[in-house]
Parts: C-alpha cells; sequence; structure tokens
C-alpha cells in the first residue's frame, strides 16, 4: 500500500518541480478552492477534460465536506464543459479551466485547508482519469499538492 508521501513524491515531485504551481499560491491562503484557482492561473487555458472534473469534484466535495452530487456545483459545470467541448472541433472555441474555476466563489461557500490525504485524493483522481497516467503540469493535482506543502512549510518535509 502507497502512503500519501511517497504518492504525492511519486507523481508531483519534489517542490522545487511544481514551482509554478506554488508560486500561483504565495501569498494567498492554502485552502483547497484557493488551489483551484492556482490551477486555473497556471493551465487555464487548457480545454476541460475528465481528468480536470475528476480531480475537480475530489476538491469540490472536500471543500463542502460531503455529496456534491446534489449541490449544483463547480463539477456539474465542468462536466457540462467537457461534454460541450467533445463536440467542438476548434480548440480556440472550447470551454477552458478558467471559465470553469471562475464560478468558484459562487458554486463552492465552503472550504479549508489542503490536508496530505486532500492532497493525495485528488492526485489519486486525476490518475484515475488520465489516458496516460500522469497528472497535468500546473493543474489540479499539482495545484492541491503545491497548497498541502505551503501549508506544511516550515515544517520542511522532504516530499
Amino acid at each position: 500500500m502507497m502512503f500519501a508521501f511517497d504518492l504525492l513524491k511519486q507523481y508531483a515531485g519534489p517542490t522545487e518541480q511544481i514551482s509554478t504551481a506554488a508560486e500561483a499560491l504565495v501569498g494567498r491562503s492554502t485552502t483547497l478552492t484557493e488551489a483551484l484557482k492556482a490551477a486555473a492561473i497556471n493551465v487555464g487555458r487548457k480545454p476541460v477534460e475528465t481528468t480536470d472534473v475528476a480531480a475537480i469534484k475530489e476538491v469540490e466535495s472536500r471543500a463542502i465536506g460531503g455529496d456534491i452530487e446534489s449541490h449544483g456545483g463547480v463539477t456539474a459545470v465542468a462536466s457540462k464543459a467537457v461534454a460541450r467541448n467533445q463536440k467542438i472541433g476548434k480548440e480556440n472555441e472550447k470551454t477552458n479551466l478558467r471559465d470553469v474555476i471562475a464560478e468558484i466563489d459562487v458554486k463552492v461557500t465552503r472550504d479549508r485547508e489542503v490536508t496530505s490525504e486532500d492532497a493525495e485524493a485528488v492526485v489519486q483522481a486525476e490518475l484515475n482519469h488520465s489516458p496516460f497516467n500522469n497528472i497535468i503540469p500546473g493543474g489540479v493535482a499539482e495545484s492541491v499538492t503545491a497548497a498541502y506543502k505551503l501549508n506544511c512549510n516550515p515544517c520542511n518535509l522532504s516530499l
């Protein structure tokens, strides 16, 4: 069985490798929704994909502390965007991650600091839905992991 730190180290790498995600979070609170905002800063122009939906769903359910099915939140917006994007041929007309995460402040009214369990679950969700078994550089999983690492500072855990 893989522990949280091992999983994060294997797929997210050391802090130096995710400096873009970490830099986007500097000066911000390191909450789950702030991590989503960092992903929007890092890779916001990227069209929303199923890997993003899986990671967003994990973040949103952990932020609100429960079931998001009846919530109608950001996950629902992301899912609709993926369905729409699959029908559109032109990349510049697709709904991107920034458009979806722009709804975060309206759709998610509860939030909390990122924990190691959150980071591990989001990384795993993104990996489980990735056709290439990797996380998106600067994306949701990497941004959540960066937020967790910033929450640990100055404890200087060597992940």
